[in-house]
């Protein structure tokens, strides 16, 4: 019998000074560890930031500095009842100037058994 159980990403971190002017750097190696139906970026740096969704090739997104920005992709099903997850394997970049504080990025998915 199937059940599903919402887990979360491992929260992951880029520290603010970290970042060069014009530089994308990824929170985690490789993409994402599952297929998310929400992600949460907060931005507790003292700067505006840049996020890419593609690794660094395009700037998706824009998170001021204080903010958090919630993702719910599976509010964006359609037809009824299909499911939205961002991609397994997903890199999720950031991008702006050197600051001080960490940009945060957490996420929930479904696990089967």
């Amino acid at each position: 019998m199937a059940k599903n159980f919402i887990k979360s990403l491992t929260v992951t971190t880029v520290d603010a000074a970290a970042i060069t002017a014009g530089t994308w750097v990824d929170f985690v190696a490789g993409g994402t560890t599952e297929a998310c139906f929400m992600i949460r970026i907060t931005n507790t740096s003292d700067t505006n930031v840049l996020i890419s969704f593609d690794g660094g090739i395009t700037a998706h997104e824009m998170v001021p500095s204080g903010e958090a920005v919630d993702l719910n992709l599976q509010a964006n099903s359609s037809p009824t009842n299909f499911v939205s997850l961002l991609r397994k394997g997903t890199v999720i970049s950031v991008r702006g100037t050197a600051g001080t504080g960490l940009i945060y990025l957490s996420g929930y998915y479904n696990e089967q058994f």
